[in-house]
């Protein structure tokens, strides 16, 4: 802990909050120090804090809530308490309601199935992934090539592609390669022409949770913006 505090005391332990990290888990996380437990996964599934718990119970020993889907005062006031987090969701993600729908789930793994069961998947759509990604992000694979779609793994290479580090470079730099492309029906690719516009989905974590590496947020314009140029060389270049 010395030499840690050593390199990184500056950042640690949030120094410009009201509270340092030491003072929140004495007054918020008692229990962690109580049973000397270290909690090691707040990333995945973080803890309720004391201060969250006395909160929300006095909410609920304060208020009736009742079905949203009901047409009274008490329903009202849940249906509002619901839209105004959805509200929160996509504000703290600059997504406007026009565009986007906030969606509650059990969980990434819930939402992620969700999207490939309800994706416009055709003979022509292609799947294409990050090597490094979330598991659950493999499992639309089987959604996609059920219905006859392709997918495909891609590398991101750049410089700064190390593990624990930023992909920050952007343009040409960002390189794309692809590997084997699966599917079901394997005379899909003999066919130059396409039938049709087809809706197409490309997945990419924002931070792998297994190497820590965080990928460039311009990888959607680049696939968006530039397909025909990052896909050369691939079936789907065109």
């Amino acid at each position: 802990m010395e030499a840690f505090l050593k390199e990184f005391g500056d950042y640690y332990g949030y120094p410009d909050g009201p509270n340092h990290i030491n003072q929140i888990r004495h007054s918020q996380f008692k229990r962690l120090q109580d049973q000397g437990v270290v909690y090691l996964d707040h990333a995945g599934s973080t803890l309720y804090s004391e201060l969250q718990m006395a909160d929300i119970f006095k909410d609920l020993t304060s208020n009736v809530f009742g079905n949203p889907h009901s047409q009274s005062d008490i329903s009202s006031a849940t249906s509002d308490l619901i839209a105004d987090a959805r509200h929160q969701v996509l504000e703290y993600f600059n997504a406007s309601p026009e565009d986007y729908s906030c969606i509650f789930t059990s969980g990434a793994t819930a939402a992620l199935k969700l999207v490939g069961e309800t994706f416009p998947w055709t003979q022509d759509s292609n799947f294409l992934y990050t090597m490094e990604n979330h598991n659950s992000v493999l499992g639309i694979r089987e959604y996609a090539l059920a219905q006859g779609a392709s997918a495909c793994a891609v590398d991101i290479e750049e410089p700064a592609n190390q593990p624990g580090g930023h992909l920050t470079n952007s343009g040409p730099s960002i390189k794309v390669k692809h590997r084997a492309v699966q599917m079901r029906n394997t005379s899909k690719l003999q066919k130059e022409d396409s039938r049709g516009d087809a809706y197409n989905l490309f997945a990419f974590p924002s931070e792998c949770n297994f190497s820590g590496l965080r990928f460039n947020l311009d990888l959607v314009n680049l696939i968006k913006e530039n397909t025909e140029t990052t896909l050369r060389g691939s079936p789907f270049s065109k």
